[in-house]
């Protein structure tokens, strides 16, 4: 299968999941961080395209935002390390 971006190939993978990566470390480390903030800010979004949500049991929330913050950033971590360790040349 020949690759859609020839010139740019060996470039593209890796820094699409350092990306990726990089996007859910930071996401993940404020979720961590600032739980209610994070809270704020998915509600924003949702009523940004006209969906109302309220969390039933706020000290719940925050406790499962904080602990699914973390699962985020260890997830981001394996992402960098597995984008940085396997995509050394020219792979496409």
């Amino acid at each position: 299968m020949q690759c859609l971006l020839e010139n740019f190939c060996f470039l593209f993978p890796k820094y699409f999941f350092l990306g990726i990566g990089g996007l859910s470390f930071a996401l993940g480390f404020f979720s961590v961080l600032w739980p209610q903030q994070s809270i704020g800010f998915y509600q924003w979004v949702m009523e940004r395209i006209n969906w109302k949500v309220a969390p039933i049991d706020l000290p719940r929330e925050i406790r499962n935002t904080r602990i699914l913050g973390a699962v985020l950033v260890v997830l981001s971590l394996i992402i960098f390390f597995m984008a940085s360790s396997r995509f050394k040349g020219g792979l496409c």
